[in-house]
């Protein structure tokens, strides 16, 4: 039997220590198949607001913001300054500008809307909107049931309420992708977002440069494939992308990350 057969079999539990089974099971190599960062659905500052994903990060010690989204918002108060930090596990060209404060609304299954008063360092290259890190989930005792089907719920022990949370690419809690750009209020926004540049000396980035794949490659349903793609990346020497594709039968998931 070779070594790799050896790595592949089942690892003995020493007596009197019991295993715990997994509750959800992929092929070898590939056990972050369908796995997104876990997420909440909320508002800022408002329920008629646009919905912002609040990606629950317990892996960073402070909540972030990324400049792009503080300068799409104008009911946001101006940034302030707070501790000196330094991150080390965003893009090379990271940078906290100073921090911000906001209501965050949420919905419980139950239906009751509940706020969360968010501090948020607001971030220079920074991709995600909304990082709900350690110190929001610790501020307010936050728990989770993880489901291996990724349908989690937060939950609220003093307060006995559980929000609807998603671990999963499958699991959606009503984001509508398509209309993301085709919202009511998107005229508002985009003049919003343009007025706050203007006052930062931002430029108007024109329409993004189109994303090849170097070769031409047939995916089956369900699975994973490593493609090769050409594009103009603006000089950047690291960068991830993740979106959704929509056709008219069928969806495919993306990541690219260069380095």
């Amino acid at each position: 039997m070779s070594s790799s057969e050896k790595n592949d079999d089942p690892q003995e539990s020493p007596v009197g220590v019991e295993p715990i089974p997994r509750g959800r099971i992929q092929p070898a190599g590939r056990g972050a198949n369908g796995i997104s960062a876990l997420h909440i659905k909320g508002y800022v500052n408002s329920m008629d607001s646009a919905p912002v994903k609040g990606k629950l990060d317990s892996g960073a010690d402070i909540t972030l913001m990324s400049e792009e989204f503080f300068n799409s918002r104008a009911d946001l108060p101006p940034l302030k300054q707070g501790m000196r930090i330094r991150l080390y596990q965003l893009t090379s060209d990271a940078k906290i500008l100073g921090y911000t404060t906001f209501a965050y609304l949420v919905e419980t299954v139950d239906g009751k809307t509940v706020s969360f008063e968010v501090e948020a360092y607001v971030v220079r290259g920074m991709i995600t909107p909304l990082l709900l890190s350690e110190d929001f989930q610790t501020s307010y005792e936050l728990g989770v049931e993880r489901r291996a089907s990724g349908h989690c719920f937060v939950v609220l022990p003093h307060q006995g309420y559980r929000i609807e949370a998603s671990s999963s690419l499958t699991v959606d809690l009503g984001f509508d992708i398509r209309q993301l750009f085709a919202h009511t209020s998107s005229f508002v926004r985009r003049k919003l977002t343009r007025r706050a540049r203007a006052k930062r000396k931002i430029p108007i980035l024109a329409t993004p440069p189109p994303v090849y794949a170097a070769q031409d490659t047939v995916l089956k349903p369900g699975y994973v494939q490593y493609l090769e793609v050409v594009a103009d990346w603006g000089g950047r020497t690291s960068c991830i992308r993740k979106g959704l594709i929509t056709f008219r039968y069928f969806k495919v998931m993306f990541v690219i990350h260069v380095t």
